[in-house]
């Protein structure tokens, strides 16, 4: 299997390597990753270690950095930014349009309504709606740290006319130790559990971090109602994941306060995580993506008031200095 991996972000490099690792005893293991050109020279290693469970560590000293999907990929793990998706990325559209038909295009970036259709027009193919199961960030040591939380497994969407070669790399991450499989309605699943979540993300970027929000009453105020509003929203879109909902039954007015006091002191990195992944890094994805659920709301006659605000104070966030 040639699994070709575009983007080498978090979710890139996770998956990408940890492929690596499971077809070392094939007898032609190979895995790609598609970047940019002008990180082409780029010779630094791809390391990544994982925080829970087995504490695996991986590393690639010389990553297979390419500029195109190469014609003899067999699969192609497509892992960008939502608003590089969603803006239907010229350079990105352009990649896609020119890999082999043969490879699927299995997207782990989330795919709200409207926006596969737009994307598989772009590119003029389907592609394989995707829900990672794997959380993680870049560390100063410019290491990837994640998690493999053991009741998410990474899905694929079962209905595909690829169906095989979709299989081929389930079962290669499985044997990596990522649980994968494949599954029907992922598209569904993942853009309603993206939905219902989303508000306590943008709000993090909105206050400028965790303890900043929880100090802005105002601010953490209009982001619980908003996330009462993109709750309902999500039934609207699909079936939210079941550990979602388990969850969001937690947050709230006199309960987000001691759960995060308890998480600083129970998981600190996963704290640091939510900040460093949800934070202002992530400002232009956070836009796009509430521009678009705006949108599905629009679509679906949901007032939306509080995420209107909400998004309002991520705007503003970006422009103060």
């Amino acid at each position: 299997m040639h699994l070709s991996v575009v983007g080498a972000g978090v979710l890139g490099r996770i998956y990408g390597v940890r492929a690596a690792a499971a077809m070392v005893s094939t007898s032609r293991p190979r895995v790609t990753f598609v970047t940019r050109p002008a990180r082409l020279r780029d010779t630094a290693a791809f390391a990544i270690e994982q925080i829970n469970g087995a504490h695996a560590k991986h590393t690639i000293d010389a990553p297979d950095r390419v500029a195109t999907v190469p014609a003899d990929a067999t699969a192609v793990l497509v892992a960008v930014r939502f608003e590089e998706v969603q803006g239907l990325d010229q350079d990105l559209v352009a990649l896609l349009r020119a890999a082999p038909a043969s490879a699927p295009l299995l997207v782990v970036t989330p795919l709200l309504p409207s926006v596969r259709g737009q994307l598989e027009g772009a590119i003029g193919r389907r592609v394989v709606p995707s829900m990672p199961g794997a959380v993680g960030y870049l560390d100063d040591r410019g290491v990837v740290r994640y998690w493999l939380p053991k009741v998410v497994a990474t899905l694929f969407e079962e209905e595909t006319p690829l169906r095989h070669a979709v299989e081929d790399v389930a079962r290669a991450l499985t044997d990596a130790g990522v649980p994968s499989r494949l599954e029907r309605g992922v598209e569904a699943l993942d853009a309603a559990t993206t939905v219902g979540f989303f508000p306590l993300l943008a709000a993090i970027d909105a206050g400028g971090g965790v303890d900043s929000l929880l100090e802005h009453r105002d601010l953490l105020s209009t982001a619980l109602d908003a996330a009462k509003e993109t709750e309902a929203l999500a039934k609207k879109v699909g079936r939210p994941a079941p550990w979602a909902s388990i969850l969001t039954k937690f947050v709230g007015p006199f309960t987000i306060k001691p759960g995060i006091a308890l998480a600083r002191k129970l998981a600190p990195e996963a704290v640091h995580f939510v900040e460093q992944h949800f934070g202002p890094k992530l400002h232009a994805q956070h836009v796009a993506m509430g521009e678009a659920i705006l949108a599905i709301a629009r679509d679906r006659g949901q007032p939306m008031p509080a995420l209107a605000k909400l998004m309002l104070a991520v705007r503003a966030r970006a422009a103060r200095p």
